[in-house]
């Protein structure tokens, strides 16, 4: 019957299939209908226009119609069915004139929708929320229990009522899952198998999205991002924003612009407040500070400094070392772990100090850890990497002295008795037939032992790792042979040393090859021995010098200052005019008063670089006394550690490469910069321009995360260098593959860290997010509230729309058909009665 009528009247087919409420409306625009209108509503009797023009058509025709049914002169009831048929035509007109519509009303409803922010920064890994204060959460992980809480409740009952729109946010709000709500009409669901209402309730897609989350954003904009959820959502029905946050603002936001801008939108926002509002507790080993090459059996000092926020004063702490790769303690001298308790002041760096004795000759990954406190603000702080390249102990060193002073005939004994050190002493004022002292020859270690001249070819002299000249007449070495000393040192990598004495060191080298290779200027230095010193005094020590280990006599390191300031034997003669060589020495001990000719105090020891290798000077010739009342400890370290400083790297240059970062420790966002030094000529021509070395992270077991290039430097061949933007927060190591034959594959740890921007306060901005709340008219809940209390306090912003599907009746040609019908009919009509 439907479709019937849809030909009929030329409707499209379906159309009366259509739900709705079916109704025929009139729309009529007859001539002055409006003046009409206005006339009879400015008379009390409303908008009648178009009845008026319909009253009076209508009587027309009626008129029209009863004239002519009475002037035809056949019968009445041929008179009638001509009356009906001319109706019939005079109404379809006038129903055409009015132009007729088919309508049906039907409404669309416009779905309430809901936006859900979740804060992803890096204070959201503060520990510091939950149910159970003693075991807390972090606070990501306390947003995870409340979507999950009670076969994921909360997320039900919201989308019962409105769509819901999941956003992570930092400094802007970004989409990461959308969900429909459940709501729907009777109609639509009394149809649903139980399947699909199953499969209408899947809610796995929101928190596997939150769960694989990682707070890593490093700044917090709560209004910015708000601004930024809600924009996204605009032109939609928008019940309101939860927001999940701590509050805080890092850097700081303009609150009354941003406030005044969310005003504007007419959304109101609900803050569930997340976190505490007590500072946090937290134990951060800020540095670590320790030499990057040791001797085998050294005691190495690890400097550690601790901050602690958040606990009570005279709180203890417990710092050790440990090998990264076998997890076992390191060990002391006295064969205990190396760790230490140290008493934390609040917001205060406490330095600690470790000592650690290698024992065998590796390169070993340390890692120095503070035992972890329950309930930490961030645990990833407690620890820090670093690499220390043990050596082998054994060092060749060839000593020579003009006369045999005192200090020679000391240095000379003990060296020979440590069975770390093969000594070659060469004594140029002794008699030809004299048998100069030293160690036997060690094939080994390629020790000559005794010599009866000094070395007269490169050859000669890399068999040794240290030389050390004592007060000896430069007129002894031809300039060839100190030539050859300065480049044991610039080129392949060795140490020298000059003790000074009265006749010749420093003053008579002047104008020599060996004057540029000294750490210290001296010009100034007059030839002969100074008046002698009635009253001696005591070394006073730079910070280089009290943090060295040459200076190190004691484990205890307030014995070792005092025993340095009040015990140590005094000194009675130094060579003074001596200054150190600007960007060349570092000043170890000075005198407590007299001044160098710069106006700085006299340098006493000066440690150096030059090249490849390391210097030293020594403005001393008195340390000998030092072996009064202590027997040979404070001696044998004293110079034991001066010939290690020397050697360092020429044992490192065995190796043949250093690789290394600039830093242990990055924060995130920072350019982690590494570096390979090449320091063997031979590798060096070897080796392409370009090096792979790749990334790997503790936190994926081991997995290359960056591959990047070592890129050889132009004017400095011997030297690669390449960094990458630290994009991702853990502990990582770079690794270098075996480069050439002979050569290992070589690892060094770094990490980066949490910027502290985000952790200096973490704690909940309580003020802010309740400002939020209160001047968009939402309401501000803590954790515990959210699942009792949001899907009820946040009503429906649904409404129902209503619409008419609408279709013309009136220009269809069905109507000019039915119109040419009724004509003809009544033509007929007449036709037949004969009144044509």
């Amino acid at each position: 019957m439907k479709r019937l009528l849809e030909w009929i009247f030329g409707l499209d087919r379906g159309f009366l299939n259509q739900e709705g409420d079916l109704s025929i409306q009139f729309h009529p625009r007859w001539p002055g209908q409006d003046t009409l209108d206005y006339l009879f509503t400015k008379i009390g009797f409303g908008p009648v226009g178009a009845a008026a023009w319909n009253v009076v058509l209508a009587l027309a025709a009626i008129a029209l119609v009863i004239y002519v049914y009475r002037r035809e002169g056949r019968s009445k009831g041929a008179r009638i069915s001509l009356a009906v048929i001319r109706c019939l035509i005079l109404g379809f007109v006038l129903a055409l004139l009015n132009m007729p519509v088919f309508t049906i009303g039907q409404s669309r409803t416009e779905p309430s929708v809901l936006a859900i922010l979740v804060d992803d920064t890096i204070s959201m890994r503060v520990r510091d929320a939950g149910p159970n204060p003693a075991e807390p959460l972090t606070r990501m992980d306390a947003i995870l229990q409340l979507l999950k809480a009670d076969d994921q409740a909360l997320v039900k009952d919201l989308s019962k009522t409105h769509i819901l729109h999941f956003y992570r946010f930092d400094r802007q709000a970004i989409p990461v899952v959308a969900l429909a709500s459940q709501k729907k009409p009777d109609e639509e669901t009394k149809n649903e198998s139980a399947e699909e209402k199953k499969q209408a309730l899947d809610y796995a897609p929101i928190l596997t999205a939150f769960e694989n989350l990682k707070p890593e954003g490093q700044t917090t904009q709560v209004l910015a991002s708000l601004r930024s959820a809600i924009e996204d959502l605009q032109g939609q029905r928008l019940a309101g924003v939860v927001i999940l946050t701590d509050g805080r603002n890092t850097p700081k936001e303009i609150i009354p612009e941003g406030l005044a801008a969310l005003k504007n939108f007419g959304v109101k926002i609900y803050p569930v407040v997340v976190g505490s509002d007590k500072p946090p507790k937290n134990l951060q080993l800020e540095a670590i500070n320790v030499q990057d090459a040791a001797f085998e059996g050294d005691i190495v000092n690890i400097k550690a400094t601790v901050r602690a926020v958040g606990f009570e004063a005279g709180h203890h702490a417990r710092v050790q070392a440990i090998n990264s790769k076998t997890k076992l303690p390191l060990k002391r001298a006295n064969g205990q772990p190396v760790e230490k308790d140290v008493v934390v002041e609040n917001d205060k760096p406490v330095e600690v100090e470790l000592q650690w004795k290698p024992e065998k000759v590796d390169t070993v990954d340390i890692d120095v850890i503070i035992v972890k406190e329950p309930g930490e603000l961030n645990e990833e702080d407690n620890i820090r990497n670093v690499q220390v390249a043990v050596l082998d102990a054994k060092l060749n060193v060839l000593y020579v002295e003009g006369y045999p002073r005192w200090e020679y005939r000391y240095v000379k004994n003990e060296m020979i008795r440590d069975a770390t050190v093969n000594i070659s002493c060469l004594l140029t004022s002794a008699d030809p037939t004299f048998a100069q002292e030293g160690d036997a020859p060690d094939e080994k270690t390629n020790f000559p032992g005794p010599i009866k001249r000094f070395p007269e070819s490169i050859e000669e002299i890399l068999k040794y790792d240290v030389v050390i000249f004592g007060d000896v007449d430069p007129r002894q070495f031809t300039d060839a042979q100190l030539q050859l000393v300065k480049d044991f040192v610039s080129k392949r990598g060795g140490g020298f040393g000059m003790v000074a004495g009265p006749r010749f060191a420093p003053a008579a080298y002047r104008n020599t090859a060996l004057e540029e290779l000294l750490p210290v200027l001296i010009t100034r230095v007059q030839e002969g021995r100074a008046a002698s010193i009635k009253d001696g005094f005591r070394p006073e020590l730079t910070r280089d010098g009290a943090e060295s280990s040459i200076f190190r006599f004691f484990e205890d390191k307030a014995k070792n200052e005092n025993f340095i300031k009040n015990e140590i034997q005094p000194i009675f003669w130094f060579c003074q005019g001596v200054q150190v060589k600007p960007g060349s020495g570092e000043v170890y001990a000075q005198h407590p008063t007299v001044t160098a000719p710069d106006g700085r105090k006299a340098p006493l020891l000066v440690l150096g670089r030059y090249g490849a290798g390391r210097t030293l000077f020594s403005a001393i010739d008195d340390s000998w006394r030092w072996r009064f009342y202590t027997g040979e400890n404070v001696f044998d370290t004293y110079w034991i550690q001066q010939f290690r400083y020397l050697a360092r790297s020429k044992k490192l240059g065995q190796r043949k490469l250093n690789f290394q970062t600039f830093r242990t420790a990055y924060e995130l966002g920072e350019q982690v910069r590494l570096s390979l030094k090449i320091l063997d000529p031979q590798l060096l021509a070897q080796l392409p321009e370009q090096i792979p070395v790749e990334i790997s992270s503790a936190a994926d077991d081991g997995k290359t995360v960056y591959r990047e290039n070592l890129v050889r430097q132009e004017g400095q061949v011997d030297l690669y260098l390449s960094s990458y933007t630290a994009d991702r927060i853990g502990k990582f190591k770079a690794k270098l593959p075996p480069i050439a034959g002979g050569v290992d594959a070589m690892e060094i740890p770094f990490e980066v860290n949490v910027p502290r921007l985000e952790l200096n306060e973490p704690q909940v901005d309580r003020q802010l997010l309740s400002r939020v709340a209160s001047e968009t008219m939402g309401k501000t809940y803590e954790l515990d509230q959210a699942k009792a209390h949001l899907a009820a306090d946040i009503p429906s912003a649904a409404k129902q729309i209503p619409v008419e599907i609408s279709e013309p009746l009136w220009n269809k040609d069905r109507a000019l058909a039915i119109f040419v019908l009724l004509i003809t009919i009544e033509w007929v009509l007449r036709k037949s009665y004969g009144m044509l």
